[in-house]
């Protein structure tokens, strides 16, 4: 009897040193890993899963555990870490901040119908690393302990500093002095004849919902054919007042842009996922001027915004 007592409790012990270091082997970062502007180390027990959708948005996906994955991806937003935060996942997630790491961090816990996301953020100058599990049982545990021990090793390693920010911009076109407040960016997916293009909002807003909304952005063309974009501004407006009701306030005028006047098509639509649900106002305008076409599109949330644009227009002067 003491005999079987002896080689259980010999078992017993066993299974626990191999639990621990198991635990320890899939939870104590010791290989190194980097993204454009982080490095980082994860644990000798993660596996690497080569996933191209991940990889296309300067991610990695790495297993864990008994079939767990562990996203890791790097991101850039115009916010505040706490601002990002306060917008990521569903409004009633459990959202805490993350002390003794290297850089600011956040941990976003929530409940979609499929899944348990697990989110560790963590980041700085508007550049920030995002770790996600499934907070299922025994993957969730070594998931959110690898996590937690992965975020004190985080490291920013790009030289981007937002206090390095070009205030202005000049070209033979427009000339942008947007201040410390708003910052430019260059549109993407330019058109074959587009001379310049600039988008332009807030440089870092504190503010989860001022991440997008508003913005300003100002184009020029190599184009000056009048008559073919006033047709393409009717086009716009008939396509929008369709009668569907999905867009709302649509008008087809002109007005004064810079002193110009242009081509112009307003538009609303009410999102009602919004909680409380919010207008996002859209107004279209376009000139020509010295044989090129100027556009500014500006997009805004109706009754909070408006005061925001002004500042923005007021940063723009057309050469």
């Amino acid at each position: 009897m003491n005999k079987a007592i002896i080689i259980s409790g010999a078992a017993v012990a066993v299974i626990a040193a191999s639990a621990v270091g198991y635990t320890y082997y899939m939870t104590h970062p010791s290989v190194e890993c980097t993204t454009d502007s982080f490095s980082f180390k994860v644990p000798r027990g993660f596996k690497f899963n080569d996933n191209e959708s991940i990889q296309d948005i300067n991610g990695q996906m790495y297993k864990y555990g008994f079939g767990g994955d562990i996203a890791i991806c790097e991101l850039n937003s115009n916010q505040t870490l706490r601002a990002y935060a306060e917008a990521l996942g569903v409004d009633d997630a459990e959202r805490k901040r993350i002390d003794g790491t290297p850089l600011e961090c956040y941990n976003i816990k929530y409940k979609t119908k499929n899944a348990n996301p697990n989110v560790y953020l963590t980041g700085t100058d508007t550049y920030f690393l995002v770790m996600e599990t499934d907070s299922s049982f025994i993957n969730g545990f070594l998931g959110d302990m690898s996590m937690k021990n992965i975020l004190k090793t985080v490291k920013y390693t790009s030289d981007f500093r937002l206090s390095d920010l070009p205030e202005e911009y000049d070209d033979e076109y427009v000339h942008i002095s947007t201040g410390s407040k708003y910052a430019f960016k260059d549109i993407e997916d330019k058109a074959d004849n587009q001379l310049m293009g600039q988008t332009i909002r807030y440089r870092e807003s504190d503010d989860k919902n001022k991440g997008y909304y508003p913005a300003v952005t100002i184009g020029v063309v190599d184009s000056d054919d009048a008559e073919k974009l006033a047709e393409t501004y009717d086009n716009g407006y008939k396509s929008r007042s369709d009668g569907t009701g999905y867009y709302s306030n649509v008008v087809r005028d002109k007005q004064d842009i810079f002193g110009y006047e242009a081509e112009h098509v307003h538009f609303e639509h009410c999102d009602d996922d919004k909680v409380p649900p919010v207008t996002k106002v859209h107004d279209m305008k376009s000139f020509i001027k010295d044989g090129h076409t100027y556009y500014i599109n500006i997009s805004y949330i109706k009754d909070r915004d408006e005061t925001d644009v002004q500042e923005i227009l007021d940063c723009i002067s057309i050469k």
